[in-house]
């Protein structure tokens, strides 16, 4: 059973129904070359539970390149400024509430 978790973006308290896991390396350029041999990927290390809400801002802020090239730790996600103002929005709002959780695509597996 999950617990509770602090979102590393936004730093809320988040159920575990509002979590979800976000590859530091997207999924659909992790086979490029340039990309395949991170040591990020190597250890496992490419995952971090956040919120939904923050999970999703950041697809909609980044193209999977970037997040790949750019975002690919949380130090350098929590630096950019548009996540700072996301995070100044996001921390008004209770622990429960997340965008689009409604119509969350959900991928097939």
């Amino acid at each position: 059973m999950k617990n509770n978790v602090d979102c590393p973006i936004c730093k809320r308290d988040t159920p575990p129904e509002y979590q979800e896991e976000h590859h530091l390396i997207p999924r659909a350029v992790r086979k490029r070359k340039k990309y395949a041999k991170l040591p990020e990927l190597e250890k496992g290390q490419d995952t971090i539970t956040v919120c939904c809400s923050c999970g999703d801002q950041l697809h909609k802020l980044f193209t999977e390149k970037e997040l790949a090239d750019d975002f690919k730790t949380i130090i350098a996600i929590i630096a950019n400024k548009e996540v700072q103002n996301w995070v100044k929005w996001i921390q008004k709002k209770p622990n429960d509430f997340s965008i689009g959780m409604k119509n969350k695509k959900r991928r097939r597996r």
